[in-house]
């Protein structure tokens, strides 16, 4: 039973290409607002793995140099790194967007 639907599924995806039609989105197909959307979404959950580790290593630099921690809790202590690091990538994704906007 298993070998056969991995069978049909096979062949579904195999002649796919061949029964597609695909066309190519057009230049106006999408609004513009949508595609500033789109590229602020992609920077800020693109930059929020760099900002995550950049703001986890300062922290713990700052520690070291003798900083009071946020909490005693580890849980808080993580969730302040992590709020940080995404303002810190919507600080990214909104600079992004003034120096667009500015070059127009």
């Amino acid at each position: 039973m298993k070998k056969s639907v991995a069978i049909i599924v096979l062949v579904i995806l195999c002649l796919q290409p061949l029964i597609a039609n695909y066309t190519p989105y057009s230049p106006d197909e999408f609004p513009q607002w949508s595609l500033k959307l789109r590229r602020a979404e992609t920077l800020l959950f693109g930059s929020l793995p760099i900002t995550i580790g950049v703001t986890s290593l300062s922290y713990a630099a700052a520690l070291s140099f003798g900083a009071t921690p946020f909490s005693s809790d580890v849980n808080k202590e993580t969730l302040a790194i992590i709020g940080i690091a995404s303002a810190l990538s919507l600080a990214v994704a909104l600079a992004d967007y003034i120096i667009g906007e500015m070059q127009k």
